[in-house]
């Protein structure tokens, strides 16, 4: 995925860099329409599911509600958020999420390292890249 992101030209994040500038604002390429853009098509190219990418995300949305009504809880949510890996090995072994948003997920779990980080990059991420991703991908017929 970053290799066709870098060939489209598309700045990608760094591995181990964080979602938030040193103001504490979301860093741009995290939300911009260029790589969302790119990653939902490679996910849809890869076979992900509408309906995939919405259950992790909203898993992701009720760890968010749980950090907003109890501010000071990431101790006990961190372990949530890092459970997320565990779920993406499990789906992609199974065949029903793409290698491509195994590593997606496993990337941000990695640079989540704070509720603010969780609440304002990773959370804003994602809702990019599900928002992007309604142009793209199917949904499983019934």
């Amino acid at each position: 995925m970053k290799e066709a992101l870098d060939k489209a030209g598309i700045k990608t994040p760094p591995a181990g860099g964080g979602y938030l500038d040193e103001n504490g604002n979301l860093k741009l390429e995290y939300v911009a329409r260029a790589n969302m853009d790119t990653l939902a098509r490679t996910l849809a190219r890869d076979d992900l599911k509408m309906h995939q990418l919405r259950r992790f995300f909203n898993y992701c949305r009720e760890i968010e509600r749980r950090l907003r009504s109890k501010p000071g809880s990431w101790e006990a949510e961190r372990p949530n958020v890092v459970r997320l890996s565990a779920f993406a090995a499990d789906a992609a072994g199974k065949k029903k999420i793409p290698r491509s948003f195994r590593d997606f997920i496993d990337k941000n779990v990695e640079r989540a390292r704070s509720a603010d980080e969780f609440l304002k990059g990773f959370m804003p991420h994602f809702e990019a890249l599900v928002g992007f991703a309604a142009l793209y991908l199917k949904e499983e017929k019934k």
